[in-house]
């Protein structure tokens, strides 16, 4: 009669799993799965953020506050973007914008807050660094930049949140 008795555990490095490891593993794959979106999702969730927050801020620079920002930068503000330096910045904030606000979101309010606390702490930093160092840096441009950075960043959040949800992430 080959084999082990029924009953019997394995022996160390017997290579067999214990009823509780297998179960112990399937627990934590099953989670795994449920809390980590697949590659396409995010990708999909992140291509969703860019073409939102591009089209948000190319309004908003470009037609809304277009004025605003002529008339209080003058000088310096280039005639034309440098499209480099505004491509490496969209690159890295649909990045973090996608895996924070987005991802890390289990809700469309923490979605919203999430993308409104990374857009006040992204828009924050560039706006007051601006005040301090630039000689003439007009004011008037901190709060409605900062105030702008949270909305897009929110709202950009939220559209990558439920595209994530719409593809099956809970």
């Amino acid at each position: 009669m080959g084999g082990r008795p029924s009953g019997k555990r394995p022996r160390k490095g017997g290579g067999a799993m214990s009823q509780s490891a297998v179960t112990t593993r399937a627990t934590e794959e099953t989670r795994a799965s449920l809390t980590a979106p697949a590659l396409g999702a995010i990708l999909t969730a992140g291509g969703a953020v860019a073409t939102v927050m591009l089209a948000l801020d190319l309004t908003w620079l470009g037609i809304v506050a277009l004025d605003m920002y002529k008339s209080q930068l003058g000088t310096l503000m280039r005639p034309q973007p440098d499209v480099l330096a505004a491509g490496l910045f969209y690159a890295m904030y649909v990045v973090a914008t996608t895996a924070y606000g987005s991802m890390g979101a289990k809700s469309v309010g923490d979605a919203v807050n999430r993308g409104g606390a990374l857009g006040l702490v992204a828009y924050g930093t560039y706006e007051l660094t601006n005040w301090a160092v630039i000689t003439g840096w007009p004011v008037m441009l901190v709060p409605a930049d900062i105030a702008w950075g949270i909305a897009l960043t929110a709202i950009s959040s939220v559209v990558g949140h439920l595209v994530l949800v719409r593809m099956g992430r809970p």
